[in-house]
């Protein structure tokens, strides 16, 4: 399998491009045999490419990665290299979000490097590439980085259906950000802006060109996936009804997205 996939390279219809860092699960046979045996590999941004599969059938230059995310995280900075035990803070994870160690041995400083240079490097490469692209075509463009997210019943905070992060105001307009929350709230949408996420490492840095227009939109999976608690667990489906709705109003909202931004 590829390490991710492009859609709509060569289209510039649209200033937009959409990205998607933490949808894929696919583990290489040579990492897997690395790791501990049965070890579960939770909290992706399960199904995604399904749920969002119209913005590539409608045109939309589109960047999906196929890896899983702690094999090395497209969204995290290239400082995080150290293995400290944090996953927060790795690009390469040590360990699952729940705290379970992923690797029967110690990753080596070497191994790290390979990962970064194999995995991390080439999708970064191809999203500037896919902005080089659009920015030959159009003053301004618009980068979406697509996530979701569980709430879980041993933490105590309580998120919206939506948490938009544009690192409060810095790397879009709050005036933009306004108007996607007021598209969200009249889909029946609750939204959080900038909290508990403002944008991981792609928002920010890429946002930091002017002409980059970037927001994270993190959906939480009670949303889209099934209307529960989300434990340690790898999914393996979701509930028809809950994701038909979902996509269908997911659909819409990117249309008056699209309408917003073609008439500014």
């Amino acid at each position: 399998m590829e390490n991710f996939t492009v859609y709509n390279e060569t289209v510039d219809e649209l200033p937009i491009i959409i990205d998607l860092p933490h949808s894929g699960t696919f583990v290489p046979e040579t990492i897997k045999s690395k790791m501990v045996p049965g070890r579960i590999l939770p909290n992706v941004d399960w199904f995604l490419p399904e749920l969002y599969d119209f913005l590539p059938q409608n045109g939309f230059t589109t960047l999906q990665n196929n890896l899983h995310r702690y094999i090395a995280d497209p969204n995290r900075d290239l400082s995080m290299t150290d293995v400290n035990g944090d996953y927060r803070y790795e690009i390469v994870y040590s360990q699952t979000t729940f705290g379970k160690p992923i690797y029967q041995n110690k990753l080596t400083e070497e191994e790290i490097e390979q990962r970064i240079t194999q995995f991390y490097q080439p999708y970064h490469a191809k999203l500037q590439e896919l902005i080089d692209h659009k920015l030959e075509k159009f003053d301004k463009i618009y980068l979406f980085d697509l996530h979701s997210f569980a709430e879980y019943p041993h933490e105590d905070v309580k998120t919206q259906d939506v948490v938009l992060g544009n690192r409060f105001d810095t790397t879009s307009s709050t005036a933009f950000r306004k108007f996607l929350t007021e598209q969200l709230n009249q889909k029946g949408y609750t939204v959080s802006n900038n909290h508990p996420f403002s944008g991981g490492y792609i928002t920010p840095h890429y946002g930091a060109n002017k002409r980059v227009k970037s927001m994270q939109i993190e959906l939480a999976y009670h949303m889209y996936i099934e209307n529960r608690y989300f434990g340690e667990e790898e999914l393996t489906g979701v509930d028809v009804g809950t994701f038909t709705t979902a996509k269908n109003s997911l659909q819409s909202f990117f249309m008056e997205i699209l309408n917003y931004i073609l008439t500014k």
